[in-house]
């Protein structure tokens, strides 16, 4: 089974001088912002992308690279409003797509030619003082998540962050003490609790198949050794940007998930692609998180978690999960097919979808000592639906049921910065 350990006293992180660096990007003005938002029963998916004028030359280099990946329209009203959320919010009955944000429409983009039974807004300013907005989501880049999720509890709605929640878990916590003094649900999207082969190894690690768990080790590597033509704002150095921001806090999170808080973290990040400049973000990271427990005795490993998300790795299968325990081995390969199917245009509902067709691979001993490997099928996949099913839930008053509480989420980031 697994185990839940004692919450640790965290040693503070660095996040001093990164709180400057966030601070001074505000002050100058050098964010974009894209929000989504929804009305109960409701939906306001909303989607500010604005660029603000900046008065220094570093600023201003942030700004027109920003301006560049603008026109590279991977934001648009965008990637993760099109594909990680409307999608899903469609699929449950209890949302209703209400408005939309959008600052800059495009002749290919254009938020009111896609839904045109949606209202428009060009501000979240304008999103948040709509009477009948009920909920905002964030899903801007990190460095403005803070800002964009305060005004939405401010004005008394309810929020979804996307991941990274923040990038400092001060900011975090504020924000989780914030909506708790206004009586909002706040919740991030660590959509990846709800992958076909995350429950179905927290099926086998609750069932007791493994035993005692002692290493549990998660990946998310891709083969990707050249960098994108067009520069994204996750592959420029910036706050909340790099691997363990992007990936890590989902590997994170389903630790956390799975295990508890850890009693000590350590880890690296840095870039294996060659040749990017000193201004790139970390594209690979390791994080190691150690479990010991008052039974274990001086010396004894009691469990270790090694996450790692790197660029350069070529396999024909990439390995997802590698656990072991006294009893049994569980491995499994290759990411959870519902983002490519999504980004194939498959959705919610349709036939096969969130479906897998890999395996695990379950290895176990018997009592005769014999040694024998069976594939193992997944569960039946909840898809990412659940956290929107589990979130209308809480805002109809089983707060239970909140899909991600906003506190273990901000002690996912003290972690990333620890």
């Amino acid at each position: 089974m697994p185990r839940k350990v004692p919450e640790p006293t965290l040693i503070p992180g660095p996040e001093d001088r990164l709180q400057e660096v966030i601070d001074y990007e505000r002050a100058r003005k050098a964010a974009y912002h894209r929000v989504m938002a929804w009305k109960q029963p409701f939906e306001v998916i909303g989607e500010e992308l604005a660029r603000q004028g900046a008065a220094n030359s570093t600023a201003n280099r942030v700004a027109v690279e920003r301006q560049a990946w603008e026109e590279d329209g991977y934001f648009r009203y965008g990637l993760s409003a099109k594909i990680f959320h409307i999608p899903f919010i469609n699929d449950v009955s209890d949302f209703k797509l209400y408005a939309i944000v959008q600052r800059s429409p495009k002749p290919d983009d254009d938020a009111a030619k896609d839904w045109p039974d949606v209202k428009v807004y060009r501000s979240s300013e304008e999103l948040v003082a709509d009477p009948d907005v009920d909920v905002v989501v964030v899903t801007t880049a990190p460095v403005s998540h803070f800002e964009l999720a305060k005004l939405a509890i401010d004005n008394g709605k309810h929020v979804i962050v996307e991941k990274p929640f923040t990038p400092t878990s001060k900011e975090a916590f504020e924000l989780a003490e914030l909506a708790k003094g206004k009586g909002v649900v706040l919740t991030v999207y660590q959509n990846r609790r709800w992958d076909q082969d995350f429950l179905t190894l927290k099926k086998i690690l609750a069932d007791g198949t493994l035993g005692r768990v002692v290493e549990f080790n998660t990946y998310f590597d891709r083969h990707r050794p050249q960098p994108k033509p067009q520069a994204r704002w996750q592959d420029v150095k910036s706050p909340g940007t790099g691997a363990v921001y992007d990936l890590g806090t989902h590997l994170i999170d389903q630790a956390v998930d799975l295990f508890g808080l850890p009693t000590s973290v350590t880890g690296f990040t840095g870039r294996q692609r060659k040749g990017q400049g000193k201004n790139a973000s970390d594209d690979s990271a390791t994080i190691i998180l150690r479990y010991q427990t008052p039974e274990d005795e001086e010396g004894e490993f009691g469990l270790t978690v090694t996450a790692k998300a790197g660029v350069i790795s070529l396999e024909e299968k990439q390995l997802r999960y590698w656990v072991r325990g006294e009893k049994g081995t569980w491995k499994k390969w290759n990411l959870d097919t519902q983002e490519d199917q999504l980004r194939r245009g498959l959705r919610p509902g349709a036939p096969g979808y969130g479906q897998e067709d890999e395996p695990g691979l379950l290895t176990t001993i018997d009592s005769d000592g014999k040694i024998s490997s069976t594939q193992v099928k997944g569960v039946e996949p909840k898809t990412y639906s659940e956290f929107y099913r589990r979130f209308a839930a809480a805002l109809n008053g089983s707060k239970e049921q909140v899909p991600v509480d906003a506190t273990t989420a901000a002690q996912v980031i003290k972690l990333v910065l620890l």
